[in-house]
Parts: structure tokens; C-alpha cells; sequence
């Protein structure tokens, strides 16, 4: 039975049978620009679009303690200065949780108690009647308690309970008069309770005064022993049961009282009269400014029949095309490679809505605390430095800042805070090798927001209680944003076919099994491998080229001789050549099938695609020289045609700086192993290969310069030339003659 594929899987078959048709998506004109526009319209949503209708700090930069750099601002009409929003909200809350718990007088509580104490005593007065029936106040009091009282004589029978019925009555309606709630007096956290008498009438009752049930207990007891000694537990039996509560908690009458406290507080704290100076310019901005400007601004919106006009459309979507436009133009112009790949753009696009869509949920989720240093623009920098490069993260995250900035108000703090921390974290992990040292970035990312903060604040006279929240805030940012970046290397990886320097370094182990086979199989191929890696690595750090990435496909870049080992030179040791045999023709199919082995071989161990594309492009669309020339002289004889193409290997050209220093080290490498040349013929030799090649057209499709090539020619002529260094023969130490003495 076979073993059912997962949701995952069946994403990435479906992906990896539809390539044709994605490769056709992915370098269209068509959706490219579609991508562009998209990101524009989308950013432009998070400038024109808040939760509150019109947001003020999408026009001001409103920060106490600057200057103010606009114009004097004279107010064009009369109108009310409204409170900020938090401060609106909290005196609201403050009214609502200020509210007395409001409950019921049931007036009709007292008589029935005292009516129901007045029935037990006046049965208490009967007890030694003939007729009289105990079951009748089973209920009310002990058997033991009437017993006591049918044992006493009945004037001090009579006598007793005169006495309780004079004091009990002093007592309950003393307990009535301060009142007797229904709930448990820890419940009410007012010093007062407000108490309905009737629709129109309202009391308020101290909390001190109160009882409720068992504080009316204590105070019974209390009652009861001081005065009625030995027959206190009596008295308490009939007084007991009988009270009960005479103000009942409403929390419908409650609630409407927080209602209308809620309603009564002022959503303003004055007015502005027509012709009053706002703010001057040259002014330092404060609170009571910030919200005059803020008011004016809304009274302004709200006079208009449109709260968003025609023009704001315009100048947002302008604002955010601007903001977008400094990285298209730079992958435009420097990072070509990058602009005509739609993931490569779609990847970026959608880091850049991420950030703008955080901004914008940091403006509309009011709250005291600063949200806004938990935007995870590091989040982004680092991954796309480690996916792309760390000059395309240094433009990615300006852009991001700027649109964060933008779509917050003019933010310039919040702003300048991130774009320190994102190209501090973006640097970081520059050249990283491992994935532990991303953790590494925690202390940067802490760094860039904690000076911008701490200096910022000091700029504005904050105090520690404003900068210490920050801080916090900035601490978890640095914490998390690591964390983050691994949850987005794991998704970019799986979900596309793009791979990182992390991943690339996995491969990076000489005890991987198809090296391990190489060097068993095809040891003249694994020392060539070796010494091509040598030059393709020094070469790509001399240029500024991704070492690692060259280093490990020239490891992989032969493995396809593997199949047929004793076709190569390098793996004749004893035996003859086997292609000597062959025409020509067949001797360079032979001879280039290494390459389509080399490919399948890579798709079966699970290589990247990276790496998997250095094994074509090693050779590129170069011809096979050796049988090429074999061929055109047996045409000679044979006055035949010779088709050049028929030599030639299949391709693709080198698409990258690393794909063409290893078509030139493979070939550099070769040469400098021919025992027939000196050290010079040996440098000339690999000068013409590489020229042969610029001619060629091989390089057309990399971005490798002449100063690379030049830089690239030099290096490995000062590796060829240590390498080939011959050491002086040392003297032996002469034997002992056997005759001397």
C-alpha cells in the first residue's frame, strides 16, 4: 500500500511538474508589472485607509519637545479642542469603574421581619397552654430553646419576653436604618453604594454603615450576649432567620448608571475662537498644542461633505510609488538579475506590504504602550540579506523605513529607529556560515533601536518613565526578530526553489557521499575537483563574488564522470584511452554526457538548484576543442562538412560572477596539470582559454566585468606560480668509507 502524500508534498510535486509554465510567470513583462502596480495600490491603502476615519498624524509629525518646522497655523473658525483618544478612553473607563453599585430598597423587608419576630415571641407566650402545637415553631427555634422556655414560670416567662421584644425590635430597625445588602460587602469596591427609593429618588449610603450578612451576625451576637446573657443563643435563633436584606443589588440599574457616567464625560477640554494663533512656527511643541492641531485638523474633515478626496487618493498612491521607487531603480540599474525575476521582486514586494500593513495596525490599535518598536522590520532585513545580499537588504530596508515612517505620520523617530536596527541586522549575517549565528543579531538589533530611543528621548527631555517602555519593547523586538527569520528561511526555502548560503553550507563537507564515490571511482576527477575549488574560491573573494557558493559547486561540477570514469584522462592511469577508439562524433557525446549524468545524479542526491546549475554551466556552450579538431582533419581527407555545434556542450551560459569563475578555473586547471608546459606557456595558455571565451559570448549572460577578468586572471596566475614552485636538490650526507680509518 502505498503512503499517502501529504498537503506539502502535493504542493511541491505540483510546482515541480508545472515548471515550464512557471518559468514563463516568472520572467513576464506582464506580471511584473502587475506586481508593481499591486504593491503601490496596497501601500496606498495603509495611507488613505484608518479604522477612526481621519488620522491626523498621517499630516503632522506631532512629537512634544520639537520644533515646530511648518507654517503659523491661525485658526480659520471657531471650534472645540477634543481630548486625545487614550485620555478620552481612560476617563471614560475611570467614569465607569467610579460608578456606585446601585441597589433596591424593598421597604416592605422591615415590617415582614418584625412581624415574623413578633409571631414567635407572642407563641413563646402560649407555650404553657393545653392546646398549644411545638410543631408550629419546629421551624423558627430548637426544641431545646422551647423547652427552656415552658420551664420558666409564666410571669417570668411573660417578664423575659417583654424584654426581648423591646430590645430585638431597638435592634432590627437599627439594623434596617443603616441598611442590609443583599451581597458581600468585599464585593463593593466604592466607599459608597447609591440606593433607589422610588423612580425619582436616590440615596447614598456610606459603605461603613452597611451590613450585610455576616457582619448582621456579628453584631447580633454581639447584641445578644451583652444583653440577654444566659438566653443570648435564644434570642439570636429568632432574630437570625427572620432579618433579611432590604436593599437588593440591581446590576441592570447598575449598568445604566455606568451608562449615563460613561455619556456625561466631555470629549473636549475647551475651544479655539476664530483668528487665534494655533501654533507659530519656530514653536516647541507640546501637549496642548498637539491636540489643538489635531482637533482643527478633524473639525476641518468633518465641515467637508468628503473625508477623503480625490487629491488624497493621488498623493498616497504618489507618496507610496515614490517610497517604492528607490528600490525598483536600484535593482533596476544594479541588480538586474534580481528585477527580471518576478519571485525575486514578488519576494521583496511582499516584505514591503508586511511592514506598511504593521504600521498601519500600530496607528490604529490605540494603546498607551510604544507597538510600534515591535514592527519586525529586522525580521526582513536579515532574511532577504541572506537570501539576496546585503546591499539589496540596505535598499530594502530604507524603502521599508521610509514607507513605515510615511504611513505612521511623518514618523521620523520610529523610523530612523528601525532603518538603524534593519541595516545593523542585515550586516550581521552578512557572511553567515551557521545558523546560531543569526542569534548573534540580538545585541545589534538592541543596539540600533536602544541609542535611536535613548538619544531621541534625551533630545526631548523624556523622562525614564517614557524611554524604559521602549526599551522593553525594543528588547523583545531583538529577541523574536531572530526567531522570525528562521520561520521565513524554512517557508522562502520550501515554497520556492530559491536557496540560501545556510543551505548551501550543508553541502559544504568533503564526507558527502557522492565526493566520498568520486575520489573512490574517478580519484583523478575528485584531485581535479579539488584544486578547481582551490582557484574558483580564491578567485570569487578576490572579485567579491559569493565564495562559499562557488567553493561548493566547483565540488559538485563533475560529479557526472562518476558514470563513465574511465572516459577522462585524468582517470587513465594504465590503460589506454577508450575515446581513441571512437569517431570523433561519438567520442564528444561521450564526452558531454557527463554533463546530463552529472544533472540527474544531483537531482537524486537532493542537490539544490544552485548548485545543480553549475554543472552545465561549467562548460557552458563551449565546443569540445580536442575532437572538434580531430574531426575537422578527418574531413579533410574526406572533403566532408563538419557541423561546429555537433561538439558543442548543451549549455546554459554562466549566469552569475560564481558560474563563470568556475568555467574559467575548470579550464586553468586542466592546463596548468599538462606536463609538456613550462610555467609560462602555462599562464599564456590560460589567458587564451579565458579569451577565447569572452569572445566566444560565454559570459554574455553574467554579470562578470573586464576588471573582474583581469582581477581573476591575476589570481590565478599567483596560484599557478606557487603551486608549480620547484624546490633546490638537497646533498646527501656522504657514507663512511670502509678503508678510512
Amino acid at each position: 500500500m502505498s503512503k499517502k502524500e501529504t498537503l506539502f508534498q502535493r504542493l511541491i510535486s505540483s510546482r515541480e511538474t508545472s515548471d515550464i509554465d512557471f518559468s514563463k510567470v516568472r520572467y513576464s513583462e506582464k506580471y511584473k508589472i502587475f506586481i508593481i502596480i499591486s504593491t503601490v495600490i496596497v501601500c496606498s491603502v495603509f495611507f488613505i485607509l484608518h479604522l477612526t476615519g481621519y488620522d491626523e498624524q498621517n499630516k503632522f509629525n506631532l512629537v512634544p519637545g520639537y520644533q515646530w518646522t511648518g507654517q503659523t497655523i491661525k485658526a480659520e473658525f471657531t471650534y472645540p479642542v477634543y481630548k486625545s483618544v487614550l485620555t478620552y478612553q481612560n476617563e471614560v473607563k475611570e467614569a465607569r469603574e467610579n460608578t456606585n453599585f446601585v441597589f433596591v430598597l424593598d421597604k416592605s423587608i422591615e415590617a415582614i421581619s418584625i412581624r415574623k419576630i413578633n409571631s414567635i415571641l407572642d407563641s413563646l407566650k402560649a407555650i404553657s397552654n393545653p392546646d398549644f402545637n411545638e410543631l408550629s415553631l419546629q421551624d423558627e427555634i430548637s426544641l431545646k430553646t422551647l423547652q427552656e422556655f415552658r420551664a420558666l414560670p409564666n410571669n417570668q416567662r411573660l417578664t423575659k419576653i417583654n424584654k426581648i421584644r423591646s430590645l430585638t425590635i431597638q435592634f432590627v430597625n437599627n439594623v434596617y436604618d443603616n441598611g442590609f445588602v443583599n451581597v458581600n460587602l468585599d464585593k463593593i469596591k466604592h466607599t459608597e453604594i447609591t440606593v433607589r427609593i422610588s423612580a425619582n429618588r436616590e440615596f447614598i449610603y456610606p459603605k461603613s454603615s452597611l451590613n450585610d450578612r455576616g457582619t448582621f451576625l456579628t453584631k447580633l451576637q454581639r447584641f445578644a450576649s451583652l444583653n440577654f446573657d444566659k438566653d443570648a443563643s435564644a434570642v439570636i435563633e429568632i432574630i437570625a432567620k427572620n432579618v433579611q436584606p432590604n436593599l437588593i443589588y440591581s446590576e441592570e440599574l447598575t449598568e445604566r448608571a455606568r451608562q449615563n457616567n460613561e455619556k456625561s464625560v466631555p470629549k473636549t477640554i475647551g475651544i479655539v475662537r476664530k483668528g487665534e494663533t494655533i501654533i507659530s512656527k519656530g514653536e516647541i511643541i507640546n501637549e496642548e498644542n498637539i491636540l489643538k492641531i489635531k482637533s482643527y485638523k478633524s473639525s476641518q474633515q468633518m465641515r467637508e461633505e468628503n473625508i477623503i478626496t480625490t487629491y488624497n487618493i493621488i498623493g498616497s498612491i504618489g507618496h507610496s510609488a515614490i517610497i517604492y521607487s528607490i528600490l525598483l531603480i536600484y535593482l533596476y540599474y544594479i541588480r538586474r538579475k534580481i528585477f527580471a525575476d518576478n519571485l525575486y521582486l514578488l519576494i521583496l514586494s511582499v516584505s514591503l506590504i508586511i511592514v506598511s500593513f504593521v504600521a498601519w495596525i500600530t496607528v490604529n490599535f490605540y494603546t498607551e504602550s510604544p507597538i510600534e518598536y515591535l514592527i519586525f522590520l529586522p525580521t526582513l532585513s536579515m532574511l532577504l540579506a541572506i537570501i539576496f545580499d546585503s546591499r539589496t537588504a540596505f535598499y530594502s530596508t530604507v524603502t521599508m523605513a521610509l514607507m513605515i515612517s510615511g504611513i505612521r505620520g511623518n514618523d521620523y523617530s520610529t523610523g530612523t529607529a528601525m532603518l538603524f536596527a534593519g541595516i545593523l541586522a542585515a550586516y550581521t549575517v552578512r557572511d553567515i556560515q551557521s545558523r546560531t549565528q543569526i542569534f548573534r543579531s540580538i545585541f545589534y538589533i538592541f543596539i540600533g533601536l536602544g541609542l535611536v530611543i535613548i538619544f531621541f528621548g534625551f533630545e526631548r527631555s523624556d523622562g525614564f518613565d517614557i524611554i524604559l517602555p521602549k526599551l522593553l519593547f525594543a528588547g523583545v523586538n531583538s529577541v523574536i526578530s531572530p526567531i522570525l527569520t528562521f520561520g521565513g528561511i524554512y517557508i522562502v526555502e520550501s515554497l520556492t526553489d530559491l536557496v540560501t548560503d545556510l543551505k548551501i553550507k550543508e553541502f559544504d563537507n568533503l564526507n558527502h557521499p557522492l565526493l566520498l564515490k568520486m575520489n573512490e571511482v574517478a580519484p583523478g576527477t575528485y584531485q581535479h575537483t579539488m584544486g578547481v575549488a582551490l582557484l574558483a574560491e580564491r578567485c570569487a573573494q578576490a572579485i567579491g563574488a559569493n565564495q562559499l557558493l562557488t567553493k561548493v559547486g566547483a565540488y559538485y561540477h563533475d560529479i557526472g564522470k562518476i558514470s563513465k570514469a574511465e572516459y577522462f584522462t585524468e582517470n587513465q592511469l594504465d590503460i589506454g584511452n577508450k575515446l581513441d577508439l571512437l569517431p570523433p562524433q561519438r567520442s564528444a557525446i561521450a564526452i558531454r554526457e557527463h554533463v546530463n549524468d552529472g544533472i540527474e545524479l544531483a537531482k537524486q542526491y537532493k542537490l539544490p538548484k544552485r548548485i545543480i546549475d553549475f554543472i552545465p554551466m561549467h562548460h557552458g556552450t563551449t565546443i569540445i576543442k580536442h575532437f572538434y579538431a580531430k574531426a575537422l582533419e578527418e574531413a579533410k581527407e574526406k572533403d566532408i562538412l563538419i557541423n561546429p555545434d555537433d561538439f558543442r556542450y548543451p549549455g546554459p551560459k554562466p549566469n552569475s560572477k560564481e558560474t563563470a569563475i568556475l568555467m574559467i578555473c575548470d579550464a586553468a586547471e586542466a592546463i596548468s596539470r599538462v606536463k609538456e608546459y613550462d610555467k609560462d606557456e602555462i599562464i599564456k595558455r590560460i589567458n587564451d582559454s579565458i579569451d577565447e571565451k569572452i569572445l566566444d559570448g560565454q559570459f554574455d549572460d553574467a554579470d562578470l566585468t573586464f576588471e573582474d577578468v583581469k582581477i581573476i586572471k591575476e589570481t590565478i596566475k599567483k596560484i599557478i606560480i606557487a603551486k608549480s614552485h620547484q624546490r633546490v636538490v638537497y646533498k646527501e650526507i656522504p657514507q663512511k668509507n670502509n678503508h678510512q680509518n
